[in-house]
């Protein structure tokens, strides 16, 4: 028989396997939240919106480099991961823009701490 400290129930009463399971769930949110941002051009697509309402050409103008294609995808995934929202105005003309959810906003803070690292350490981004 195979033991399997994860199914000992002691370890649940055990100060250092608690820290390492917060420690493993912090880590976990770190990756999947990476995991987002750190998308070619998602926190580029998400800086472009900060002010308000883009229209795609706008936000493309905005990034210099990122194709069409690209910018479509991150505009799609971040509408879908609830930090955008896609806004189609009937015109006529019919109008589409973009803009952050409260919970894109939130990431400002994240992206000017990232920028401010990168600036402080260059070497590290090389």
């Amino acid at each position: 028989m195979t033991y399997h400290p994860e199914s000992d129930s002691s370890n649940d009463r055990d100060p250092l396997m608690a820290v390492g399971r917060e420690t493993e769930t912090q880590c976990s949110v770190l990756e999947d939240v990476m995991g987002v941002l750190g998308r070619a051009w998602a926190g580029a697509v998400i800086q472009a919106m900060i002010d308000g309402n883009r229209r795609f050409s706008d936000i493309g103008r905005a990034i210099p480099g990122v194709t069409d294609a690209v910018l479509s995808a991150r505009l799609k995934e971040l509408c879908a991961r609830g930090l955008a929202e896609r806004q189609v105005d009937p015109g006529p003309p019919v109008s589409v823009s973009y803009h952050l959810t409260d919970a894109g906003r939130d990431v400002a803070p994240v992206l000017d701490a990232v920028r401010a690292y990168g600036a402080a350490h260059p070497e590290v981004i090389g």
